[in-house]
């Protein structure tokens, strides 16, 4: 799902490297610390500093040519990064990473030497050896043990790093709460379970006005992608590798658990829109205005600088545990470099210190406070506190909380302890997109039939999905 911007000055630090390549597709959607990833010298040999002399041409993923602000800020970045490594060379690539052309990229050996992956990716290109280990490099980054694991973590395979987080996210449910008020509905707290969740969803919700409890994706891909919350949730996962092949995961009974909880909330809370055939713009416009309490995701910017909604009238928390006391699991999805393991070792180094170049740096302070004082000219807010690549308790992090700090009028803020709830589990590794139209399938005949039945649908999805999908797959 692309995150359109209209205007460079408004874009948040991070977002800053989104519009290079656009927000990842949710076919899927995260790494730990070097702490974990000790400088063992892996399958990369040890790479010579791209600041030598030796001259150097290094393959860049550039926008493509009507991505105008992209060109612009990529451009900007190039001419910084020949200041620093003079003995550098840029090839534009306008390639954009795609499933179905990587083979193909890989094997005619025409692909950038450092790209930008969706997260669900990293299995796949770990496969067939189209990653590098980033240990010889991060070995010598002053910054390595900087980096946030809660997005991290998909790309830590084996104890080594393979990609660095450039959009990382966790699923949230944000909620309106005027809808809560206006029926006396008492807040949930953060530590919510699936029955408050249930509870709050039929409490709020208003038919007769339009008003929906809960209001979820069913229409595209993205229902399956919603409804995955709900089964990592339960504890479960959508696919499983067992001896070099891959089969589906998300007709166990977590998967069941999950989703006969969409059913109650259609069927017997009465909690869902009455045309839940809704995509992701549809969710967020029936949500800014004020038909939904609640819906997956923290678009709290586009809610109140672009919905005119208030932020104290907004909560964010995190995906609630199915009974008290469990993990409150998202799906953790986003945008990732990585570095062409078929490059030579003196590139490879040249590409991870491109894609780490505005990392951690003063600049970003200064391009946030930039957003921060734009926001507040405005009178719009900056939403903080959503896990970014950086730890909230490094120096860096510290350094951005004391310039959020300052603008306190124009920010809105994750509460600490939601913060710290959050779980992140990575988006399905193998057609990952294809994997959620076939689990949309299954939310649209339990939302239409009232009798459907769970399992035997869960089961026939599986067994489809297998033999026309994860059966082409073979793990090394």
């Amino acid at each position: 799902m692309k995150n359109k911007k209209k205007n460079l000055s408004i874009m948040t630090f991070i977002a800053l490297t989104m519009i290079v390549t656009g927000c990842g597709n949710n076919s899927n959607t995260g790494n730990t610390n070097s702490k974990e990833s000790p400088a063992t010298g892996g399958t990369t040999a040890s790479p010579s500093a791209s600041t030598k002399a030796a001259p150097i041409t290094m393959t860049v993923q550039f926008p493509k040519s009507d991505n105008l602000t992209g060109i612009e800020f990529v451009n900007k970045k190039l001419d910084r990064f020949a200041e620093k490594y003079p003995n550098v060379t840029f090839k534009k690539n306008d390639w954009q990473y795609a499933p179905s052309e990587i083979g193909i990229k890989m094997a005619a050996h025409q692909a950038p030497s450092g790209f930008r992956i969706p997260a669900t990716e990293g299995k796949t290109l770990l496969e067939h050896k189209w990653l590098t280990d980033l240990t010889p490099f991060l070995a010598k980054y002053e910054f390595a043990n900087d980096f946030n694991e809660k997005l991290t973590a998909p790309f830590i395979i084996d104890g080594k790093m393979y990609a660095v987080p450039a959009s990382g996210y966790i699923v949230s449910v944000m909620i309106n709460k005027k809808l809560f008020a206006a029926k006396n509905v008492p807040l949930p707290t953060p530590d919510w379970t699936w029955d408050d969740f249930y509870a709050a969803a039929k409490a709020t919700a208003d038919p007769a006005k339009g008003i929906a409890g809960f209001a979820l994706k069913a229409k595209g891909n993205e229902g399956g992608w919603d409804w995955t919350n709900f089964l990592y949730a339960a504890g479960g996962t959508t696919e499983n590798v067992t001896g070099g092949k891959v089969t589906s995961a998300f007709n166990s009974d977590a998967g069941v658990k999950a989703m006969e909880f969409m059913k109650k909330l259609r069927w017997e809370g009465d909690a869902l829109p009455q045309n839940w055939a809704l995509n992701f713009g549809d969710v967020y416009n029936l949500f800014k205005q004020g038909r939904a309490a609640m819906v997956f995701g923290d678009r709290i910017e586009d809610a109140i600088n672009n919905g005119g909604m208030k932020k104290e009238d907004l909560l964010i928390l995190p995906v609630p545990s199915m009974v008290k006391g469990g993990d409150h699991t998202g799906v953790l999805g986003g945008n990732y470099d990585i570095v062409n393991p078929q490059e030579p070792p003196e590139v490879q180094q040249a590409a991870f210190d491109y894609m780490t170049f505005d990392l951690f740096k003063e600049s970003g302070i200064a391009e946030l406070k930039q957003v921060l004082e734009d926001r507040k000219s405005k009178g719009q807010v900056y939403l903080y506190g959503a896990p970014a690549y950086y730890k909230v308790d490094s120096a860096y992090g510290k350094k951005i909380a004391a310039l959020v700090d300052q603008y306190p009028d124009n920010v809105y803020r994750y509460d600490a302890q939601v913060a710290k709830l959050m779980k992140g589990v990575p988006e399905p590794s193998y057609y990952g997109q294809d994997l959620y139209g076939a689990l949309t399938n299954v939310m649209q005949e339990v939302f239409t039939n009232k009798n459907a039945d769970v399992k035997a649908l869960l089961d026939a999805t599986a067994k489809k999905f297998d033999a026309e999908m994860l059966s082409k797959v073979t793990v090394q």
